[in-house]
């Protein structure tokens, strides 16, 4: 059995997986859902070839489509399909096009925001397509690569997304975050690791007695903003995978970044920081970022749940104590910074 054929056979809550796999049907369904206008009718495309990018069961499948045009097979087009359960991607397409639609017309620097065209939702399927955007994946960088430049443009493209006008979208703030990502965990955490629990108390108090992120503004939140997240071509960054947009925090995205920059670049980020967070506020405010430290708190927190479920390698106790450990830390500068 291939690999697409074990994807297809056994996953009830993906009912349109066996035809987002199946090649010859999506040739069928893309020539004429996406061009039914094209010359010589819906056989424009003449073959559909497919790489299945992520597939977590039950929920979602992304896959990688080259569409190979009749008249010039040298240059297929490339798209993304996003497969999800129930009505989930008829949301995030809605979404995707909010976002693309308060785009347009921006197109001084820093000022157009970098992220995929949608293109349809496909209800028979349930799936999402979107133009692949163009550039490397910042995970792929290293020291060799512009990462200063790099940086500038994701500080701006972050920027551009917190000015959008958008108003769709669901609203989550600090306590929504937590619900996520700490809560659904909470008690099987206090069980295998009970010596990590005053530790894990303390943060969650201080937590809910910081009050600054009630000066800050609601905005469009990428919500789930790392380094696999954002594509790099020239000096201009584009985000992907907007299954976590919300209208939260700037502060949200920041710290999603800056730590995964921590985390990747290591003794490099530093100085990597500095230079996003001063563009950054060069094309936004200093008033949407109250709430930074808080912020790196919870994902500070929230790595250290991860770090539980997962307990990938030996060491992973010590590992969730020096992520919790930073979480108090952060809380600690953004009290003596008050």
């Amino acid at each position: 059995m291939t690999e697409d054929n074990a994807l297809a056979g056994a996953d009830r809550k993906l009912p349109g997986l066996p035809r987002a796999v199946n090649d010859e049907d999506m040739r069928a369904l893309f020539s004429s859902s996406l061009n039914r206008q094209a010359k010589g009718g819906d056989d424009f495309i003449s073959q559909v070839r497919h790489k299945v990018l992520k597939y977590t069961p039950g929920k979602r499948c992304v896959i990688e489509y080259w569409l190979y045009p009749r008249e010039n097979r040298n240059n297929p087009r490339r798209i993304i399909g996003k497969l999800y359960r129930k009505d989930r991607g008829r949301i995030i397409f809605d979404n995707l096009r909010q976002l693309w639609q308060d785009s347009l017309g921006r197109d001084l620097p820093g000022e157009r925001f970098g992220m995929p065209e949608p293109l349809i939702f496909l209800p028979e399927i349930g799936i999402v397509l979107q133009h692949a955007v163009p550039g490397r994946q910042l995970s792929s960088f290293s020291a060799s690569d512009d990462l200063p430049a790099a940086i500038r443009g994701i500080a701006e493209n972050a920027a551009a997304l917190h000015r959008l006008p958008v108003t769709v979208g669901e609203k989550k703030l600090l306590d929504d975050h937590l619900k996520k990502y700490y809560h659904p965990y909470a008690q099987a955490f206090r069980e295998a690791c009970p010596e990590l629990a005053p530790l894990v108390e303390s943060i969650l108090a201080g937590l809910a007695s910081d009050d600054t992120l009630r000066q800050a503004p609601i905005c469009p939140a990428h919500g789930d903003l790392g380094l696999t997240q954002i594509f790099i071509e020239g000096d201009r960054a584009f985000f992907i995978d907007f299954d976590g947009f919300c209208l939260s925090h700037a502060a949200l995205d920041v710290s999603n970044f800056l730590i995964a920059l921590q985390v990747h670049f290591g003794s490099q980020s530093e100085a990597l920081t500095a230079i996003f967070l001063e563009t950054y506020l060069k094309r936004q405010s200093a008033t949407m970022l109250p709430g930074l430290k808080v912020y790196q708190a919870l994902i500070y927190l929230r790595r250290a749940m991860i770090c539980f479920r997962r307990k990938t390698g030996a060491e992973w106790r010590r590992v969730a104590r020096q992520l919790l450990e930073k979480a108090e830390a952060m809380l600690e500068e953004a009290r003596l910074s008050q």
